[in-house]
């Protein structure tokens, strides 16, 4: 029976070893740390791909004749010659 003893305990002293290997050593720390910023990174460039995707669409937008207009028409309250702009003053709280 010490023969089977004596693996049973070489199987622990094998794992506490690899343990100690593994956790200490700073290699794989840093190892897991660029993982885990790898991720975050790769998660980052998604998100920063898909708002890139929707200012093209907004780049192609802008140079069409219908898209200038209506910026100039809200952003600076410009109108065409001949057009009459009507403005009304916001309600006011007794008038909820």
């Amino acid at each position: 029976m010490k023969p089977l003893r004596f693996k049973f305990k070489l199987k622990y002293l094998a794992i506490l070893a690899l343990a100690a290997i593994l956790l200490g050593n700073r290699g794989f720390r840093s190892l897991l740390r660029n993982y885990t910023e790898y991720r975050k990174l790769r998660a980052e460039k998604v998100l920063l791909e898909q708002q890139h995707g929707k200012l093209e669409e907004q780049l192609k937008a802008t140079g069409e004749k219908a898209a200038v207009e209506k910026a100039a028409r809200t952003g600076l309250n410009l109108i065409r010659p001949g057009e009459t702009e009507y403005s009304f003053p916001p309600p006011k709280e007794t008038d909820k």
